[in-house]
């Protein structure tokens, strides 16, 4: 029997297929036969506490010129598929959040959402890294400008992340007598505000920051490594890093299955982990990306992993 699969996904028109991991999902669903469909963004609705939107099948093809193909739009339950893709781009803001509470509205038990609400909701990409204390860079989460000036006094150098962004945005980097101190944390935590993450900087990141992905507890060996450029610390290929092949070594085959094993228990099917030395410094759950980079640079087929195990 056909599986029918609902994408709900930023505007397909906006996406650089070369390297969007939804693109790559799709495609894969597309060669086993299955039937695609696309959410109109901005059209989740509940409507007598039944999820519905403004839905059409789609065809993906993989030419840059026309890349995908719709029908037309009509409006339908959500509950009428077999699994539905939620591939939504942070920001994690209060909309983001009011959808994972839909989405855990759909009266079909046999149907999987990837990631599911309940999972979008309760596990932040940076903050469940905290689960894993032996393998996280030293961390403090904070709203306090005290505690964050004495890490940077302990660590010299260290790192301050927002709790719900992605793609490297509004990360810095802060050396010990950085003058700009002041004005990134309140920024940053809207005048103390706000909690953000501050991490010790790693030396190793200048080696590289890999992407490693996982499926249903399945730990995927061929991996890739970001280089940050010269001209900017962060390796995220948003922030204009490049990309190498990479293959994940014993060791951090081992930290990944701790990871996986603990992934399997909250109910989280897929996820991108990010590693900087031997060191976690984010799982990325809400939208992981890098496989089509994957794909190309070791010739394999994620997406073909990520449907047979939802078989």
């Amino acid at each position: 029997m056909t599986k029918k699969i609902l994408v709900i996904m930023d505007p397909i028109e906006s996406i650089n297929i070369k390297k969007d991991t939804t693109f790559q999902l799709m495609l894969s669903a597309m060669k086993l036969n299955y039937k695609l469909y696309y959410l109109s963004p901005g059209s989740l609705t509940i409507n007598s506490l039944e999820p519905i939107g403004d839905i059409s099948e789609i065809e993906v093809y993989e030419n840059e010129d026309k890349f995908y193909k719709l029908s037309s739009f009509s409006n339908q339950k959500i509950s009428n598929f077999d699994h539905i893709l939620m591939r939504e781009d942070p920001p994690v803001d209060i909309n983001y959040f009011y959808k994972t509470f839909i989405l855990d509205l759909i009266k079909n038990n046999n149907m999987r959402v990837i990631n599911s609400g309940t999972v979008l909701r309760n596990f932040n990409e940076k903050l469940i890294t905290l689960n894993f204390p032996k393998f996280i860079p030293d961390t403090i989460v904070t709203c306090n400008k005290k505690h964050v000036e004495d890490f940077k006094n302990k660590h010299k150098k260290i790192i301050l992340k927002p709790l719900n962004l992605m793609g490297g945005r509004s990360i810095y980097f802060l050396e010990n007598l950085d003058k700009n101190f002041n004005v990134i944390f309140e920024d940053m935590t809207q005048m103390g505000k706000n909690y953000i993450m501050v991490q010790e900087f790693l030396d190793e990141v200048n080696d590289g920051d890999k992407r490693i992905i996982i499926i249903n507890g399945k730990v995927i060996e061929q991996s890739v490594i970001r280089k940050s450029s010269n001209k900017d610390h962060r390796s995220n290929i948003a922030s204009g890093g490049s990309i190498e092949k990479y293959t994940l070594t014993k060791e951090e085959k081992e930290i990944c299955k701790e990871v996986a094993s603990y992934l399997v228990s909250k109910n989280i099917f897929f996820a991108g982990v990010d590693m900087i030395g031997n060191k976690i410094t984010e799982i990325n759950i809400t939208s992981p990306t890098c496989v089509a980079e994957i794909n190309s640079l070791h010739n394999v087929d994620i997406g073909k992993i990520f449907w047979d195990q939802l078989k």
